[in-house]
């Protein structure tokens, strides 16, 4: 019974290691994802002037993270509607699984997207080299926090194995 409850603690312990890594792989691929989608964005504000909602679909289909296509295809979704550009961004940024601080930094973003081309796109310029830096500060930290995830996990599984034996 006892040998029974010990792997029951560490597969618990080995979930929740696994959750965690997971879940700060898939907040690193959003923040990727979102810089390319980003630029795509500007680059199609800046070459073809196409309508925002229009352009917020085009580049939605063509990501690959579903988080990120959820996020532009709600934003065009509420723009559709009649819903003014500030509230739908916002709204559709609190959809993304990324950091408070980087969705303030993208929900900030509609500020500047109701302006002329040249500061919309010096806007989305900001806010994708702040992502940027953030993602490979994310990368930065990745390995150590595997260490860390690991050694804590781990060693938590130990000491309650210790004490139940």
């Amino acid at each position: 019974m006892k040998a029974l409850g010990s792997l029951l603690l560490l597969l618990g312990f080995g979930a929740i290691w696994l959750g965690e890594l997971r879940r700060r792989q898939r907040e690193t691929e959003t923040l990727d994802e979102l810089i390319t989608a980003l630029e795509e964005l500007s680059a199609g504000i800046r070459l073809t002037r196409t309508p925002l909602p229009r352009l917020l679909r085009q580049v939605g289909r063509s990501r690959r993270n579903e988080d990120v296509m959820v996020w532009l295809t709600g934003a065009a979704d509420s723009l559709e509607r009649g819903e003014s550009l500030r509230p739908a961004w916002e709204n559709a940024c609190r959809r993304l699984p990324i950091e408070d601080d980087a969705q303030g930094i993208v929900a900030g973003l509609g500020y500047r997207l109701s302006g002329d081309e040249t500061e919309i796109c010096k806007g989305i310029s900001l806010s994708t080299d702040w992502l940027r830096k953030r993602a490979e500060e994310r990368r930065k930290e990745k390995r150590d926090c595997f260490r860390q995830t690991t050694a804590v996990c781990f060693s938590a599984a130990a000491l309650l194995l210790i004490l139940l034996l």
